[in-house]
């Protein structure tokens, strides 16, 4: 028998062995893919279904088969990764960890299993291409959902001023905190600032304490300014302080500080600005005296 043929026996072999380990490593416990609980309880109050891959017929026994894998995948920076940002973007499709993960398994599969078929189309068989390709699957729903938390993110610190004066007038007119929330939430349900009080205000509903509840959100929405406000909020009902006024004090903290950052970039907008205007003003004296310029080194031009 041939070296290289041989060779090319024992290397298939090789690979064989270590794909059903792999296989065998993964499933020998049976995991049941079940729902999360807090979809439990949501579908046992009656909440309103979610339509995703995990609800398809056609695609669920595959997603399943995934999910049970991301049940085995002790990746725990993974894990802390996508829950927070899974909290900050707000998690419309109500996703559990697993369950995202899964998704990234499956985006990853698909994205490998897709570059095989084009390499075979195309007859240019750069295996090199598939790993690289399963990498990139598995991060793009991550990087997705980390630049929804970001705008997100964004978005309610633009609001929250705006709502802790609403908040503080309020409270000023007679109303409790939880009244004033309750307004808020029932005037314009869908911002993303009031879906969070929400949910303070649902925690409140079940017995927790409103600090708690509040720092659970500022827990869930990485932002200086509302982890500021809830220390002052927390630390105000300790001393007795009216709410109100340190709401007031915190909303005008908060724009001093974009005004205040406004001016520096402001200022900092013209230093960036030198170096393309620079650029800019090269280009064009090249183009008026450029001409000229090779004229004088061929020669064709003369002074005198």
């Amino acid at each position: 028998m041939p070296p290289e043929l041989l060779l090319g026996l024992l290397v298939t072999a090789l690979v064989a062995f270590a794909t059903f380990f792999v296989v065998w490593a993964l499933f020998r416990f049976p995991v049941p893919a079940e729902p999360a609980v807090h979809r439990k309880v949501a579908k046992a109050v009656g909440a309103q279904s979610r339509v995703t891959l995990f609800e398809q017929p056609v695609v669920a026994p595959l997603m399943n088969l995934a999910l049970a894998m991301a049940h085995r995948l002790n990746w725990r920076n993974l894990r802390k990764q996508v829950r927070r940002d899974l909290e900050a973007a707000g998690n419309p499709n109500n996703y559990s960890v697993e369950e995202y993960i899964a998704l990234c398994l499956g985006s990853a599969v698909m994205t490998a299993g897709g570059t095989v078929a084009v390499l075979a189309a195309v007859q240019q068989f750069q295996m090199w291409l598939v790993p690289l390709m399963f990498v990139v699957g598995l991060f793009i729903p991550l990087t997705s959902i980390r630049g929804e938390a970001r705008k997100r993110v964004l978005r309610i610190g633009k609001q929250l001023p705006y709502t802790l004066d609403l908040i503080a007038l309020m409270m000023a007119a007679g109303s409790t905190f939880s009244e004033a929330i309750e307004t808020l939430i029932r005037d314009n349900p869908d911002d993303d600032l009031n879906r969070e009080l929400r949910i303070v205000q649902a925690e409140i509903d079940f017995g927790t304490s409103r600090a708690n509840a509040l720092q659970n959100m500022a827990d869930r929405i990485p932002l200086d300014s509302l982890r500021s406000v809830v220390g002052a909020i927390n630390q105000a009902e300790k001393l007795g302080t009216p709410l109100s006024v340190i709401l007031k004090q915190q909303s005008g903290m908060m724009r001093m500080h974009r005004s205040v950052r406004a001016e520096k970039l402001a200022s900092s907008a013209g230093l960036r600005i030198l170096i393309p205007g620079t650029l800019i003003l090269m280009s064009v004296v090249l183009i008026i005296f450029g001409p000229t310029l090779i004229r004088l080194l061929r020669g064709d031009l003369a002074f005198f």
